[in-house]
């Protein structure tokens, strides 16, 4: 095929590549020089952060993930560091031995570390053995982070009863169509009929983020298939709900909120985050509850689409009642989220952000650091790199001029206020660890797939002995 696709000299280079399995497949070897690379990075760097979470694959094995994020050319950098599996018992102790162990093996210092990130357990978070104590002890200057994407997920799980009584009966709905494949079937074949945006709905599951807005979300658009299937099979029952206006208008004011509160769990989400973006998100959405709770108080629900074509369609106003129960949401969801995210102090913030800015007050930075901080004010040339740069690669850019103000707000940037590559991981373990491959040792295999980092075959190659092909 090369022979008569690229010619006669290209057919003699290709004859000369050896098909030996273990020479094409070389993973362990690609595998040991990212992670070279990763550990030489890690180490030139100031300071690093990682993020770290266990979970149990197909084989019923706990694996541990961890990730790291430290400076490097002239940026933040993100990158996996490794995966184990932990033999026996899950306790903050196993993990800690886990990651000492690489740290003491990879010349890695406790010192250099600025934060560290986990989920909510109790083996993490837990005040007297949990994981982040273990590791305040040995890098006492590290910051111990809660998920923030966990933390937003549980102020939001708030619904005032009747509300969650709505949410049920959509959900017992939604179970009777989707629990059986024959009533599946039926539903699709009515949607296709009807020629409806959608053939399925989705189910309902407690430990994915988005699921419960997808869900009502998805009730919604399909409501008038829904209850044309419910009523050829004379399910009362369930059909009962559609007669009644309240109900229905519950579901539409669910399935707008829900939506709003998704479109910020997504915002949350993703690579190369930080807690001033965070914050910044945050921020805007408790405003947003403010200024709907005081439209909905005196009758405006524009911003909330689909309740209002339902409103629009019965031809009246909101119920009284309907209003009552979407102002105390409202609340309550602002005040949830306040509790799980106290406010963070504007000068923490502000100083990175912007050391430019006119209102920023010099006492508010350390005694130690003023005078510093006062000459980079007065940088014109870091002025102008501040106006052309991202923040991240303008602090870095600092570093060799401004060291320990810079040190400063790398404390801000480098810290992950998420678990998000662990979980992402964790999707990439599973595609990796089948039922055929319950055996494998991943690390390797999770490296190649994980990092950013490209091994460098060049050098690896001149290690080996060539056999070409016979």
């Amino acid at each position: 095929m090369v022979k008569l696709v690229l010619g006669d000299s290209s057919e003699a280079k290709m004859q000369r590549i050896s098909l030996s399995n273990n020479t094409i497949q070389r993973i362990t070897d690609m595998s040991e020089d990212v992670k070279e690379q990763i550990l030489n990075e890690i180490k030139a760097s100031p300071l690093f952060s990682f993020q770290v979470d266990e979970s149990t694959d197909i084989s019923s094995c706990a694996q541990l993930l961890v990730f790291v994020k430290y400076i490097h050319s002239d940026d933040i950098k993100e990158e996996f560091l490794f995966c184990s599996g932990l033999e026996s018992t899950t306790k903050s102790e196993d993990i800690m031995e886990k990651i000492n162990a690489f740290f003491e093996t990879g010349g890695l210092k406790w010192e250099n570390v600025c934060g560290v990130c986990t989920d909510g357990a109790p083996s993490m978070l837990g005040s007297k053995s949990g994981f982040q104590k273990k590791v305040k002890e040995l890098a006492p200057q590290a910051k111990g982070i809660h998920c923030m994407i966990h933390r937003y997920a549980r102020a939001s799980k708030t619904l005032p009863i009747p509300l969650q009584a709505v949410l049920d009966s959509v959900i017992k709905i939604v179970n009777y169509i989707k629990s059986g494949a024959f009533n599946t079937r039926l539903f699709k074949e009515l949607c296709k009929d009807m020629d409806s945006n959608h053939e399925v709905l989705f189910f309902y599951t407690a430990v994915r983020w988005l699921s419960k807005g997808n869900v009502v979300n998805r009730f919604f658009e399909l409501k008038d298939e829904i209850k044309l299937f419910l009523d050829v099979q004379e399910k009362h029952d369930l059909l009962v709900y559609f007669n009644d206006k309240a109900w229905l208008e519950r579901v539409a004011y669910l399935a707008d909120i829900l939506e709003q509160q998704n479109k910020l769990n997504l915002k949350l989400q993703g690579k190369e985050t930080n807690i001033i973006v965070f914050h910044e998100n945050l921020c805007a959405f408790l405003s947003k509850l403010q200024n709907w709770r005081r439209k909905v108080n005196i009758g405006n629900i524009a911003m909330f689409e689909k309740l209002c074509s339902v409103v629009d369609e019965s031809g009246g106003e909101i119920n009284k009642k309907l209003k009552e129960e979407i102002v105390g949401h409202l609340e309550s969801l602002e005040k949830e989220l306040e509790r799980y995210f106290p406010k963070l102090k504007e000068e923490e913030t502000t100083f990175t952000r912007n050391p430019f800015s006119a209102s920023l007050d010099i006492t508010n930075i350390p005694n130690e650091l003023q005078d510093e901080f006062i000459d980079l004010r007065n940088d014109s040339s870091a002025r102008n790199l501040f106006n052309e740069k991202l923040l991240t690669q303008f602090w870095c850019s600092m570093y060799h001029s401004y060291p320990n103000v810079t040190m400063l707000a790398f404390r801000i940037l480098i810290p992950f206020v998420s678990t998000y590559l662990c979980e992402s991981g964790f999707s990439t373990l599973l595609w990796l660890k089948t039922k055929e491959r319950n055996q494998l040792n991943v690390e390797n295999d999770m490296r190649l797939a994980l990092t950013n980092t490209q091994p460098r075959i060049s050098r690896l190659v001149d290690k080996l002995q060539f056999q070409p092909s016979h």
